[in-house]
C-alpha cells in the first residue's frame, strides 16, 4: 500500500515537471514501509533516502528555475521560489549530518516532513510556477501572470493550502529544535567524553605515581630488611668471633697451666713405673730366694704375700700406670685440639686438609655425638684446600651438633667425603627427625629455627651457609621426614696462589 497516491490534483501542466514529481512520490512510496518500521531497518534506509533526496533536489530545482529564468517570471517570485528550494536543501543536509553524527533520526519525522513537504510544493508553489510559466508562453505579460497568482481561489483549497504552509513550518522548526537539541547533547557527550578522559589520565597518573611509590616503599622495606638481617648476622658473627677469642686465649691460659703439672706428673709416673719395676724384680728376686729361707721365715714371708694379694697388686699397678699416661694423653690432646679449633689465627687463608678439620670437629662434639648416635666415616683422599679452617670447622660443628639435635633416642651419624674434578664435596648425612619441604626452604633464613624458645638462635645453618658462600662453595639439603637430613658441601680445590679476591 502506497503512502501517497497520485492524483489530478498534483498535474501541474509542464510534463518534465510531473515526471520528476512523480518519481519523487514513488521514491517516497518505495522507502516508507522501511521508515516507518521504526527498528534498525529504518535507520539503514534513513541514509540513502537522504543521499537520493539530495540528488532529486539538485537536479529538480536546476530544472525549475531554468524554466523560470527562460520565460522571465517577476523577480520578486523567483526569488521567492528559489528560497523555498534552497530551505528544502538545508533541511535535508541537517537531516543528513544529523544522520552522519550516529544520532537517531525517527523515520516517520523524515516521511511526515517529505510528505508535507512534496503536497505543500506541489499543490501550492509548483501550481503557481507552473500558471505563470503557461500564461508567459500564451503571451501574457510576467507582472500581470504574477498578479493573476492573488485571484481568490475556493475556500477549501485555500484552508488545505494554508494547513499544508502551516505543518511545513511546524515540522521544519521542529527538525531544527531537534537537530539543535542533538546538538547540544552531541557536544555535552564529547565534553563529558573529554572530562571523563582527563579524570582516566588522571587517576591513571595518579595510579602509577601510587604504584611506584609503592613500588620504592617495598624496596626500601626489603632493603631494610635484608640490612636488618645482615647487621643481626653480623653482630653474631663478631660476637662469635669474641667468643671464639676468648675460647681460644682461655685455651691457651688453660694450657699454660695445665701443661706444666701434666709435664712433671708425666715425669713423675714415667720415674714412679721405674721404681715399680725395680720393686717388682725385687719381690721376684726375693720369691726365688724364700725356698732357702729357714721355715719359720719362709712361712711368715709367704703369709705377707697372701695377705696383701701380690699378684693382683703385681698386674694392677701396671694397668694403673698404663691407664695414668693414656688420661694424660687424652688430657693433652683435648687442649690441643681446643687451641687448634679456637687459634688466633682462624681468619687466615691456608692450605688444610678437609678431612682432617673434618674429624676435629667430631673430637669438639665428641661428648654430645656419643650420646646420641654412631658415628661412621666413609672419608676419601681430598687434596688440601685453601680456606679457613677454623670457618670451615665451625661449618662442621654447626652441622654435627644439628644432626645430634635431629636425633630423638640413638641413630647413626655418617660422615663422607670425595671429589670429582676441581670440586671437594663432603656429606654429612644422619637419621633422625628429618625435615618437611617447608622447613627445608627456610632454613638458611636468618633467625629461622624449629627448636623451642631458648633452645637455639637460628643462625647456626645461615652462618653455615655464608662461609662456604664466601668459599665460593654451595651448601644443599635433601631431607625426607621420619628419615633423615644429609647437608652436602661442595668446596673448590685451588692452590695457594689463587686467594680469593678480598679476603684478609
Amino acid at each position: 500500500m502506497n503512502l501517497m497516491a497520485w492524483s489530478d490534483h498534483f498535474v501541474t501542466g509542464i510534463d518534465p515537471v510531473d515526471q520528476q514529481h512523480r518519481m519523487l512520490v514513488n521514491m517516497i512510496n518505495a522507502a516508507a514501509p522501511h521508515l516507518v518500521s521504526g527498528d534498525d531497518e529504518a535507520q539503514r534506509e534513513v541514509g540513502p533516502l537522504l543521499d537520493k533526496l539530495i540528488q532529486y533536489a539538485a537536479t529538480h530545482f536546476k530544472y525549475e528555475e531554468m524554466l523560470m529564468e527562460q520565460v522571465h517570471v517577476e523577480a520578486a517570485y523567483l526569488a521567492q521560489h528559489v528560497k523555498t528550494h534552497l530551505a528544502f536543501v538545508d533541511e535535508v543536509l541537517r537531516m543528513r549530518t544529523q544522520f552522519e553524527r550516529g544520532e537517531h533520526l525517527s523515520g516517520n519525522d523524515l516521511l511526515h516532513f517529505l510528505t508535507s513537504w512534496l503536497t505543500f510544493h506541489i499543490l501550492s508553489e509548483d501550481k503557481q510556477m507552473a500558471r505563470q510559466i503557461l500564461a508567459i508562453r500564451a503571451g501574457d505579460s510576467a507582472s500581470h501572470a504574477y498578479a493573476a497568482l492573488d485571484a481568490p481561489a475556493s475556500a477549501p483549497q485555500a484552508v488545505y493550502n494554508a494547513a499544508l504552509i502551516d505543518l511545513f513550518a511546524l515540522l521544519t522548526t521542529r527538525n531544527r529544535n531537534l537537530t539543535a537539541a542533538n546538538e547540544e547533547i552531541r557536544q555535552g557527550k564529547t565534553e563529558l567524553e573529554r572530562l571523563n578522559q582527563e579524570l582516566e589520565q588522571r587517576v591513571s597518573q595518579r595510579t602509577q605515581e601510587l604504584a611506584a611509590s609503592n613500588a620504592e616503599l617495598r624496596t626500601e622495606r626489603l632493603a631494610l630488611v635484608d640490612s636488618l638481617a645482615q647487621l643481626k648476622l653480623t653482630q653474631n658473627q663478631l660476637l662469635q668471633s669474641e667468643k671464639m677469642a676468648a675460647v681460644g686465649q682461655l685455651a691457651a691460659g688453660v694450657a699454660h697451666e695445665i701443661n706444666n703439672p701434666i709435664g712433671f706428673v708425666s715425669s713423675n709416673l714415667g720415674s714412679l713405673s721405674g721404681y715399680v719395676n725395680q720393686l717388682l724384680a725385687f719381690i721376684r728376686g726375693c720369691e726365688t730366694l724364700a725356698p732357702a729361707l729357714p721355715p719359720a721365715q719362709r712361712n711368715a714371708l709367704l703369709q705377707q704375700a697372701a695377705a696383701i694379694d701380690l699378684p693382683f697388686i703385681r698386674q694392677d699397678v701396671s694397668e694403673l700406670l698404663q691407664e695414668s699416661r693414656a688420661g694424660l694423653d687424652r688430657v693433652k690432646r683435648i687442649v690441643n685440639d681446643l687451641r687448634e679449633y679456637a687459634g688466633a689465627d682462624n681468619a687466615v687463608w691456608q692450605s688444610a686438609d678437609i678431612n682432617t678439620a673434618l674429624q676435629n670437629a667430631l673430637k669438639v662434639t665428641d661428648i654430645e655425638l656419643q650420646a646420641k648416635a654412631e658415628v661412621r666415616l666413609e672419608l676419601a683422599p681430598i687434596p688440601p684446600l685453601l680456606c679457613i679452617p677454623a670457618q670451615i670447622g665451625q661449618v662442621f660443628v654447626n652441622l654435627l651438633r644439628n644432626a645430634a639435635q635431629a636425633i630423638a633416642e640413638h641413630g647413626t651419624i655418617t660422615l663422607r667425603s670425595g671429589c670429582h674434578g676441581d670440586t671437594a664435596w663432603i656429606d654429612i648425612a644422619d637419621t633422625g627427625c628429618g625435615m618437611s619441604a617447608a622447613t627445608q626452604r627456610r632454613i638458611f633464613e636468618p633467625f629461622f629455627t624449629t627448636h623451642a624458645v631458648g633452645n637455639g638462635t637460628g643462625l647456626g645453618l645461615t652462618m653455615a651457609w655464608d662461609i662456604i658462600k664466601r668459599h665460593s662453595g654451595s651448601l644443599d639439603v635433601k631431607s625426607v621426614p621420619d628419615q633423615g637430613t644429609t647437608f652436602h658441601i661442595e668446596l673448590p680445590i685451588r692452590a695457594a696462589s689463587t686467594t680469593p679476591a678480598g679476603t684478609p
